[in-house]
């Protein structure tokens, strides 16, 4: 087949530090060039060639850190449709089997510019926001994966084809037996949404350690504000700020557990899965697709968010921080030979259900699926 992988513009593919998506369209590139498909990748000029697929640049270089786009909301939005202008330039010049859109509802729009090739996006993040779903719901009958059924809630009416969970890479991800160190790690945004503040209480009641690997954007530097005194002064608190790849895999390895109480509905959250393939199981709130993602009591607990959203009967009945102590308590006072057995479920979970090859087997059968039932 001949593809198109079309990418939103504000990381490089693969991403240098912070990147979900990113990662998730590298992944899906390189697994379909292996599989002797023709891939074009619409990504930024510096993103940096690593399978055999081709990059075709479309904007002069990433946008999230550098100025004027890092702090003016509007120049980064019409950069944003500049890169989507370059991208139809390209695409309406060439045919191809499928044009895989994963820089959501802001090139949907342009669907009907490239009838009857085949087009198909993936839904990366929540679908709560009015301003997104009038475009979605206008485009209600084109094809559509989620990448989870959580997902979903908010917009039922859409065309679904699957749901296709996220993947990582278990090869570089590698799984380690035991954990040099005894925190607990807290990796993601630093924003309201990710529950750092959280993580931050937890810890000041079961007096564990944390240590925080995350990025702080723009639009979160006011709440981040809140808790930089904090952050410095705290002796329990090692703020790590955003990493690259190999501070993640050493932080990933050598925690106790990944301490994440999200406060929102995570469409699917590569962190959890990266974290259990190291071997490190995860304590969070059962919001979004955690309950999709994590079996609890095996490869980590989840938590109801309060006594008034209870999401399901977990092994913790404490809701809340209670619940996020009670569950980062068991794990602390597991035997060695307990804790080890969740450390190996962690691991076979992901190695079963979310590698990459898995991911990428699933999106070359519904390619054909879309390319058979529109012929």
């Amino acid at each position: 087949m001949k593809i198109a992988l079309v990418s939103p513009i504000e990381e490089t593919v693969p991403p240098i530090l912070y990147g979900g998506i990113e990662w998730i369209i590298y992944y899906l590139a390189s697994g379909l060039g292996k599989k002797k498909h023709n891939v074009y990748l619409l990504t930024t000029a510096n993103s940096e060639k690593k399978g055999n697929y081709n990059i075709i640049p479309i904007y002069h270089q990433s946008i999230r850190k550098i100025e004027p786009y890092k702090s003016n909301i509007k120049i980064r939005e019409n950069a944003k449709f500049i890169a989507i202008s370059k991208t139809l330039n390209f695409l309406i010049k060439e045919k191809f089997d499928i044009i895989h859109n994963h820089a959501s509802w802001r090139f949907l729009l342009f669907e009907e510019l490239f009838s009857p090739q085949k087009f198909l996006t993936t839904l990366h993040g929540p679908m709560n926001f009015d301003y997104q779903n009038f475009v979605f719901l206008n485009h209600q009958n084109s094809y559509y994966i989620s990448i989870s059924n959580n997902q979903r809630r908010d917009l039922p009416q859409l065309n679904y084809i699957k749901t296709i969970y996220n993947a990582t890479d278990v090869n570089y991800l590698q799984f380690k037996e035991k954990n040099d160190e005894n925190y607990l790690l807290f990796f993601a945004r630093f924003s309201k949404e990710k529950g750092p503040d959280k993580a931050i209480e937890t810890i000041k009641k079961t007096k564990k350690r944390l240590l925080l690997a995350t990025k702080v954007d723009k639009n979160d530097q006011e709440f981040f504000n809140l808790f930089e005194n904090e952050l410095k002064n705290n002796p329990l608190i090692d703020f790590k700020g955003e990493v690259g790849l190999n501070e993640k895999l050493k932080y990933y390895q050598n925690a106790k557990a990944l301490l994440l109480p999200i406060m929102w509905e995570e469409p699917f959250g590569l962190m959890f899965i990266e974290s259990m393939a190291c071997g490190t199981p995860v304590v969070a709130f059962a919001r979004g697709s955690v309950p999709e993602v994590i079996k609890d009591g095996e490869t980590g607990f989840i938590v109801n968010p309060s006594d008034d959203d209870i999401r399901g009967d977990w092994i913790i009945k404490k809701t809340g921080i209670e619940g996020l102590c009670e569950a980062v308590e068991r794990i602390y006072s597991m035997s060695e030979k307990q804790y080890l057995e969740m450390r190996r479920a962690c691991r076979a979970h992901v190695e079963k259900h979310f590698t990459v090859e898995r991911m990428v087997d699933e999106y070359e059968k519904v390619y054909n699926e879309i390319i058979n039932n529109t012929k």
